[in-house]
This record gives C-alpha cells, structure tokens and sequence, in this order.
C-alpha cells in the first residue's frame, strides 16, 4: 500500500510539471482593481471602479473618468460608444446632437440633427459597418455615423450588423436584414446571433445549430448551447452534465472533444474555457496555452484579455 502511494505521488508530480510544461504563465499587464472589466476596442477597455464606469487604456492610464453611474457600458467602435443613455466620443464628450422635425415626429422619434441638444436613447449598440442598432420610443432602428435613423425603428429587439447582416425581432421571432433595411432571411429563430465565418448560430424549436447567409440549415440544431464560428471552430455544448462543452468544425465534427464545464469563442488564436471551477486559454488544437486558474476569463482583444482574480478584474497578456 505504502509503494502504490509513493507511485501516485511521483505520478502527480509528473502531471503537474507536464502541466507547467504545456502552458504559458500569463503576464499581467493590468493589476486586478476593478469590479467589473469589458475588452480592448480601438485601444480603450470599459472599466467599473465604485460602481461607477469609465474608460482606460493599454497601459492601465485612465482615459475617460469614471462618472457613468450605468448597469453597462459599451464598447468603442468607429470613434464612439454607447454609456448609459447616449453615444461618446473617444475623450467621453457626447457624439450627437438632436432636432425635433415633421418626419421624426411622425416614426414617433426625434431626428438628428445640430442645434446642440443631446440625443438619448433607451438602448444602444455598437457601431458596426457604419450603423448602430438604437433603440427608442420602446422600438428599435439603426443609426448612421451622422446619427440619422438610416433603418427605421419598427422591431422589438436588434443586434449589431456583421458580413452585411443584422438580426432583428419582430412578432417574438428573429430574423435578418441587410444594410438597406430588407429582410433577407425570415423571422423565424427563437434567437439569432451575428455572422462570423459565414455562419450564425440560431436557436430552432430550443436547441442550438448553424445557419449560412442565404438562411439554409447548415448544422442542425441540436446543441444545448452555441457559440459563433471563429478560426474555424465553434463552441457547443451537447449535454447538461459535467464537462459538455467542446467545439466542433464547419462539418460539425468535433475538433477539440467535450472535456469544459464553458466554453467561449476563439479571438487571437485563443478560447476562454473552464475546467471544474477555474478558466483558462487553449489554442486551436485544444492544448492549454494558459492553464485554468482564473475566477472568470473573457476572449483576447487587441492582445489583452480581461481575467477575474478573488472578486477583481484586471489584464493579462499572451
């Protein structure tokens, strides 16, 4: 009894510097400070400090103050982002102004326009392919970079546009537009996700799969859960028990097996995913790149990835 214990002691340590072995330690560029922390974008991170959120950069500097007492704030893209009830600019002055007019009045909206006074919104996301899904008046359209509606206000919800394509709901059910406003692929998913790779995820009948651009099933749904296809890879959970999420090919085979209690999308050659209770980075052959040892973990942007230690958030760096 006494060797089959030493035998297990050697075994472990073996496994354990085989572990170290295989895995990068991170650099962490960013101390753990904040309470909550959202990715990299245009070189600007959204951070909460005292339940209020602002803006730092790379180098952990701040570089819009923390005065938006908001639930959320969003992420840069083409010069602006969403804080609360309104668009900022990259130094945290407001985007847009307004005006009242016969046409704006008749969606039940006000238009944009330039007498000074600030435009609000209920909700709103971030710029993608010069237009931003805004919600107003209980209804959601799209925006320009003028802050003209370009695509009326007229669905329940609406996502960001992504390879010429947007999903919006109306009559409970999610469909797709284009950037003109028509609809190419008929509401009909319980919900939708954006392009990537020339696939959506969508939710049919309350299990996951994949559609292409023209709408036509390409991997059926029958996940439990899904994510969107990036270099190649998806990641799906099949089951409700231990360790069920995995990720799958465009064929929908599976490339790295189910072995993750979650799983996120790949970004920079990496994929946030946690075994048992800690998250960690695996490459695209499924080995661990950063071994699991975060509280939480979100996906590498502009070479940092926002990572939860003992109830703080802070940065790291491949």
């Amino acid at each position: 009894m006494k060797k089959f214990f030493v035998s297990a002691i050697i075994l472990f340590a073996a496994i354990n510097l085989a572990w170290a072995a295989w895995t990068n330690p991170p650099f962490v560029a960013i101390e753990y400070a904040y309470q909550e922390a959202r990715d990299f974008h245009e070189g600007l991170a959204a951070v909460k400090q005292n339940n209020r959120w602002g803006y730092i950069d790379n180098l952990g500097r701040v570089a819009i103050p923390f005065v938006y007492n908001t639930p959320e704030a969003g992420d840069f893209s083409e010069g602006v982002a969403f804080v609360g009830d309104h668009y900022i600019d990259t130094s945290g002055n407001p985007a847009f102004v307004r005006r009242d007019d016969e046409e704006s009045r008749a969606w039940g909206h006000e238009k944009w326009g330039t007498d000074g006074q600030e435009k609000y919104f209920n909700n709103g996301m971030a710029f993608s392919q010069g237009l931003a899904a805004v919600q107003s008046g209980g209804q959601w359209g799209f925006i320009d970079l003028s802050g003209n509606y370009a695509i009326a206000p007229i669905f329940e919800r609406a996502d960001s546009f992504s390879e010429g394509l947007a999903a919006v709901r109306k009559n409970g059910h999610w469909g797709y537009i284009n950037l003109r406003g028509k609809l190419v692929i008929p509401h009909r998913f319980i919900r939708a996700n954006r392009f990537s790779e020339g696939k959506a995820m969508v939710n049919l009948n309350g299990r996951r799969g994949f559609i292409n651009k023209s709408g036509d099933i390409v991997i059926r749904p029958t996940y439990y859960e899904a994510g969107d296809f990036s270099f190649g890879l998806a990641p799906v959970r099949t089951r409700t028990s231990y360790r069920g999420w995995g990720f799958i090919s465009p064929r929908n085979r599976f490339a790295i097996p189910r072995r993750y209690n979650n799983a996120g999308n790949f970004s920079e050659g990496l994929a946030p995913v946690a075994a048992d209770a800690r998250w960690g980075y695996i490459d695209v052959r499924g080995d661990w790149e950063i071994s699991p040892q975060f509280d939480d973990a979100r996906p590498f942007s502009e070479g940092m990835a926002a990572v939860k230690q003992d109830g703080k958030w802070g940065y790291i760096r491949q």
